[in-house]
């Protein structure tokens, strides 16, 4: 069964926030698109979420929407969607509530705690994902091209 991409009204405001207005004329303020699974297929299944989370409106596929409402989503998603990629691992060292990784990125060094092991999840390809308390995702693109002691600090942690 296919589920037509809905006809989509979404407006950025001048504080550049989305405004979308529903097919029954109600207005949304503040509104996000996610992506939908599989993370691995970018172009198919976005949402629009209220504030609160609720979904308002389904996208099946990005590239059938018109190009400035394409080019709209798409921004606003690369936006939220900063992830950065992890080059080599300093140290992981239990914490108060979790554990606190010293890293490299590709932006530079920094810190941050995560609650869990479960906080570590595989993409496809091989990738990991670690997503820290304040929810920031940071990307492993292949543990196995990690220096030697970057992966053994890993591989003990994960």
């Amino acid at each position: 069964m296919n589920s037509p991409t809905p006809t989509l009204n979404l407006q950025r405001t001048e504080a550049g926030s989305l405004v979308f207005t529903d097919a029954t004329g109600g207005v949304h303020h503040n509104v996000l698109p996610v992506r939908l699974f599989p993370l691995t297929d970018p172009t198919h299944w976005l949402a629009i979420t209220s504030a609160s989370g609720r979904d308002l409106a389904c996208i099946r596929e990005v590239d059938a929407l018109p190009d400035e409402l394409r080019k709209l989503l798409l921004d606003t998603l690369a936006e939220r969607d900063f992830v950065p990629v992890i080059q080599s691992i300093q140290a992981i060292r239990r914490a108060a509530h979790g554990y606190e990784w010293h890293v490299t990125t590709d932006h530079g060094d920094t810190h941050f705690c995560v609650e869990n092991d479960e906080s570590i999840q595989p993409l496809g390809g091989g990738s990991l994902v670690v997503i820290d308390q304040r929810h920031t995702r940071y990307l492993i693109r292949d543990p196995a091209a990690l220096d030697p002691k970057s992966r053994h600090r890993l591989e003990r942690y994960y």
